[in-house]
């Protein structure tokens, strides 16, 4: 399934890194909201080079993995040139197959790429497959600011919803939006 045409482009990568973006997420600080712990194995779709990845690394800790997945070489490199933890192991992989057993992640993170990648269901099953809770960050269709992809590739958070409870995660709601983002968390168990 050919997604290349909403893909982030990895020339721009340096964006993803900026100090504009650090103080615009706090990556640490957001994702506070969630009960991932140590020990535990997150899967970061999408990871990039690491934005999210790092702070991940350090809430699951020694005993924990966070599997940092990208359809980009170049992605994957970057992460690497940052010199993650042994925890964090980097799977390529051609979304929205994700090269990992059934059962393998405590959680799926999947900030700024599920808009990126048809058909969703495909991509919300393999997640389901692979994991017992997820969290998404997305962009608005309707956002206030002009960052991020196109509208036209923006999915509304009701749609998203739509589709994880139709494939296996029976909790899925909205827990929080501004006026560019939203996120979604998720559950397999009721």
């Amino acid at each position: 399934m050919n997604t290349e045409a909403h893909r982030f482009d990895p020339v721009h990568l340096d964006r993803l890194l900026s100090p504009q973006r650090q103080a615009r997420w706090a990556p640490k600080d957001f994702l506070s909201r969630f009960d991932i712990g140590a020990g535990q194995r997150v899967v970061d779709l999408g990871c990039g080079p690491g934005f999210w990845t790092l702070p991940l690394a350090e809430k699951v800790g020694a005993g924990g993995t966070v599997y940092a997945l990208d359809v980009s070489q170049d992605m994957l490199n970057a992460l690497a040139n940052r010199q993650p933890p042994e925890t964090v192991r980097l799977l390529r992989s051609e979304l929205p197959a994700i090269n990992l057993p059934d059962k393998s992640a405590d959680w799926l993170w999947a900030a700024f790429v599920l808009h990126e990648v048809t058909p969703l269901d495909v991509q919300v099953r393999e997640m389901r497959r692979v994991g017992q809770r997820a969290a998404i960050l997305d962009w608005r269709p309707d956002a206030q600011g002009e960052a991020g992809p196109p509208r036209a590739e923006r999915l509304w958070p009701e749609e998203v919803i739509k589709v994880l409870k139709a494939n296996g995660f029976q909790q899925a709601s909205q827990t929080w939006q501004d006026d560019d983002n939203y996120l979604i968390e998720a559950s397999a168990s009721a």
